[in-house]
């Protein structure tokens, strides 16, 4: 079952250099401030130039635990590589698969950098959890750029809703959502790097 695989899933711990010091909890990698681990970020573009921004899901019934930035939105979207994976990419290749339905291989997948940041989930504590409950993310988050032809068909489960946004209105587009902090810091970084 998807939920028992979930609640027992290893990601990748990393010290700030991105060298691996070992696996560390789904859950405890997000508790409280957080635990370094790797990060990632697929922007999926089409050939309109169109960017694809999905909203996360408010509910996740395959954790044991409340989702971190639920409803917010995202560019396009976001994972975690699995324990015993040893490159980004192919994470990349699995969440576009697993949260769209788009099949793409890695050499699709142009890979931009990473970068390192920490952000506490402003929805914990709240009436429905313990008044103790934090999240964070605490990441090193490597950057993809896939460009597509195919329609996505949105994992319900994960994501709530989509949008295309032209490119050049990104930016503004951005400001008048409730962006998930990684996908604007993302955006800071890379926008002139992914539209080379």
């Amino acid at each position: 079952m998807k939920g028992d695989h979930q609640m027992s899933e290893l990601l990748v711990q990393v010290d700030e250099q991105d060298d691996v010091i070992g696996s560390v909890e789904r859950l405890r990698a997000h508790l409280d401030d957080g635990i370094l681990h790797r990060g990632l970020i697929v922007v999926v573009k089409n050939e309109e130039n169109k960017i694809l921004l999905t909203q996360r899901s408010k509910a996740r019934t395959d954790l044991d635990f409340p989702p971190p930035f639920p409803g917010f939105w995202d560019v396009t979207i976001a994972g975690h590589p699995k324990w015993g994976q040893t490159d980004y990419v192919t994470q990349m290749v699995a969440e576009v698969q697993e949260e769209l339905g788009i099949k793409a291989k890695a050499g699709e997948i142009r890979y931009l950098g990473k970068f390192q940041y920490h952000a506490p989930d402003p929805t914990y504590p709240n009436p429905e959890t313990d008044s103790t409950f934090r999240l964070s993310e605490r990441e090193i988050c490597a950057v993809g750029v896939l460009y597509t032809k195919d329609h996505p068909v949105l994992d319900s489960m994960e994501l709530q809703a989509s949008t295309w946004v032209q490119a050049e209105e990104l930016t503004d587009k951005l400001s008048s959502l409730k962006m998930a902090p990684w996908a604007s810091l993302m955006v800071e970084r890379f926008l002139q790097i992914w539209n080379r």
